[in-house]
């Protein structure tokens, strides 16, 4: 939910429709209600519901169509301008969209994304700017406590929103957070991350230093899923990725029907068959025991 021109389609279409940041630019604006569902780890369905932010449509949605469009939500991503001249406007329809979602869906999850932040340079004013953001939300939801992401669709922070609320809907996210730690200490591996498949969001991270950021991940999902969309444009497919120095061996490789693995070794006395094979001796446990 936004403002028309916030952005909502765009990121919808780099995540689930494998567009890249330079084709969203031939999109049009949404009429009404764009829906689509999306397979995500196996057998879970994302019903994702695009709402078109122009006036016409924003009166329907808060008016005629509110139980309809605020009933039985799991989410609400509501996406903020950076770059919108009436602010006050903006937050009045957030407050809109909060007083209906308390009314037909108390338990749903509330996000806000913080859009085109690539419009602010400098980092410190970047942080300062969402600071803003979440003060002011934060007086505004008493029953919800949205959490609040920048978000650009030209560099990882896009990701690395979806990243963090997609898998906050996977149920199993704790078991399969447990064996993928087992699965790095049995293979003694510095990192291993599980990416989903068709989106090449980071869905789980293991790593042995525990005070490294998982910004590098969301790097790689989107140079990954950049390669495998140019693969794709000369009829080819990625099948696995491999890169071997003196300091690391690194290893991308089809894991589950709805996930690859990426599985990072520094000790140099792990042969790299050794990981591979480990890789695909694990397959089955995921694939039958964890059903992703």
């Amino acid at each position: 939910m936004g403002r028309s021109g916030a952005g909502k389609t765009s990121m919808r279409s780099l995540i689930f429709a494998n567009y890249s940041a330079h084709d969203t630019r031939r999109l049009g604006a949404t009429i009404d209600v764009e829906h689509s569902t999306v397979q995500f780890m196996g057998d879970m369905s994302l019903n994702i519901w695009d709402c078109g932010g122009q006036h016409k449509y924003l009166d329907n949605y808060m008016n005629e169509q509110k139980e309809n469009i605020f009933g039985n939500v799991e989410v609400l991503i509501y996406v903020f301008d950076l770059e919108t001249a009436n602010k006050d406007s903006e937050y009045t329809l957030y407050d809109e969209c909060i007083n209906n979602l308390g009314k037909y869906s108390r338990d749903a999850k509330v996000y806000t994304l913080v859009h085109k932040m690539d419009k602010i340079p400098e980092a410190d004013l970047k942080e300062a700017k969402l600071d803003m953001y979440r003060r002011a939300l934060a007086k505004r939801s008493d029953l919800f406590k949205p959490e609040v992401f920048g978000t650009s669709i030209w560099d990882n922070t896009l990701f690395h929103a979806w990243s963090q609320i997609v898998r906050r809907l996977v149920p199993s996210m704790s078991t399969i957070e447990r064996h993928l730690e087992r699965f790095q200490k049995l293979t003694e591996a510095a990192e291993v991350v599980l990416f989903e498949r068709a989106t090449f969001l980071v869905v789980c991270s293991i790593n042995t230093d525990k005070g490294a950021g998982s910004n590098k991940y969301m790097v790689v999902s989107q140079a990954i899923k950049t390669y495998r969309n140019r693969c794709t444009a000369i009829q080819s497919a990625l099948q696995s990725f491999e890169i071997r120095n003196r300091d690391f061996s690194l290893f991308i490789e089809p894991f589950t029907k709805s996930t690859f693995i990426l599985v990072i070794t520094t000790d140099p006395e792990i042969e790299p068959a050794v990981t591979k094979a480990n890789i695909k001796a694990a397959q089955p446990h995921f694939q039958d025991k964890l059903l992703i």
